[in-house]
């Protein structure tokens, strides 16, 4: 269904922007320990900021001047953050001895590695972290339709799933149960989301098919979606 795939390319987004932003903070960590290895500690001064403002957030160019090796360079701009800068600051600062009109403070680009890190790491569990657990259910459902129990299970209600919403509307759950004569147990179960309202095809007391492991009875699956499937073409 639609909002099935809607959810599937919204968390896809979320993992691939985290795989990005880990694979950024690598190279940029990588990156920066080849630079650190050859630079030269100097002693520079701020000499100007300018502000800039983009889509309501804002940004800071900060420019230096310093001496290297006789040499003065004026007006550089600094390559890492802004952070706590004011014009006249004496700042330390790292210089590539082969480009010396290169210049970085010492912790700029560690404090963007670890933003990168920490969004990353976010983005990546919010993206990948419910895929892994959509595939593994799906991958159950698929035994157990193949190798599982049938248990003809009678519907006790349908209810909606108010904890989840997709574009304002919650899924709806189909709760049912069987009982176990010969040990007089009542098992009861309930359907994963169904972005369709079942009602229409299993109404109170009507029998559906619940596939469950033989030897573990928790692990099973309502076959709702698949009757539904068959009887609707959802194009909402």
């Amino acid at each position: 269904m639609k909002k099935d795939r809607f959810l599937t390319i919204f968390f896809s987004i979320f993992a691939v922007v985290g795989i990005g932003s880990l694979i950024g903070a690598v190279l940029l960590f990588v990156n920066e320990s080849r630079f650190r290895k050859t630079a030269v500690n100097i002693t520079g001064e701020v000499v100007d900021i300018v502000s800039h403002y983009n889509h309501g957030k804002s940004y800071r160019e900060v420019f230096v001047t310093y001496t290297f090796e006789g040499q003065t360079y004026e007006g550089v701009e600094l390559m890492g953050d802004g952070i706590n800068m004011y014009v006249g600051k004496s700042i330390s600062l790292l210089c590539d001895p082969e480009n010396p009109g290169r210049v970085r403070t010492e912790s700029g680009f560690l404090l963007v590695t670890i933003i990168l890190t920490f969004v990353g790491t976010v983005f990546s569990c919010v993206g990948i972290i419910p895929m892994v657990f959509v595939a593994k259910k799906k991958q159950k459902r698929k035994r157990l339709l193949a190798n599982g129990r049938v248990l003809h299970a009678t519907v006790e209600r349908v209810d909606r799933n108010t904890s989840i919403a997709v574009n304002g509307q919650n899924p709806y759950v189909l709760y049912c149960s069987w009982k176990d004569e010969y040990a007089d147990v009542l098992y009861r179960f309930k359907s994963d989301n169904l972005w369709t309202d079942p009602s229409f095809l299993f109404d109170s007391g009507s029998e559906i098919n619940v596939y469950v492991d033989g030897n573990d009875f928790s692990k099973y699956y309502v076959d709702a979606e698949r009757g539904l499937a068959q009887k609707v073409v959802d194009f909402t």
